[in-house]
């Protein structure tokens, strides 16, 4: 159908009439538009959303995943099972390349022994714990945040 087959009976009825269907169609158009408008954007928001779940999810699997290496490594190194980690047990093991590649890989600096026990060791009583050890690394992983720098 042409608007001018629909607009040329209007206008014998008067201009008015042909102004107001014009206005008419431009509302109906408009609001149309913003209701698909509406739509797409609630869409989006509820995929940004589900995304925000999946990173959360995504942050606690590395983590989880993240502190059961850090035991498996507690364990190799607490080879008397006395479940403590001595400078000395600490400091054998760090000396084998592979235990150093190991903590390379999990973000930690493992050149400096003696700095890194201490650092491990939250209660200051010579040996660390799996909880101690598991903190400390966690707290020592990756590059300095502004909360360490503040410290």
């Amino acid at each position: 159908v042409s608007w001018a087959e629909v607009v040329l009976p209007l206008s014998d009825v008067g201009q008015v009439w042909v102004a107001l269907f014009i206005a008419y169609i431009c509302f109906t158009q408009m609001a149309v538009l913003n209701v698909l408008t509406g739509v797409f954007c609630q869409n989006a928001i509820d995929s940004a959303q589900h995304d925000q779940d999946l990173v959360t999810q995504s942050i606690l699997a590395q983590k989880k995943m993240y502190v059961k290496q850090i035991a498996a490594i507690f364990a190799e190194i607490d080879v008397d099972g006395s479940g403590t980690i001595t400078i000395h047990e600490f400091r054998k093991h760090l000396q084998d390349e592979s235990v150093q590649a190991i903590f390379d890989s999990l973000g930690l600096d493992a050149s400096d022994v003696w700095t890194l026990f201490k650092l491990l060791d939250i209660d200051n009583d010579t040996v660390i714990e799996l909880d101690e050890f598991v903190a400390g690394c966690l707290r020592l992983k990756g590059n300095a945040k502004g909360l360490d720098m503040a410290k």
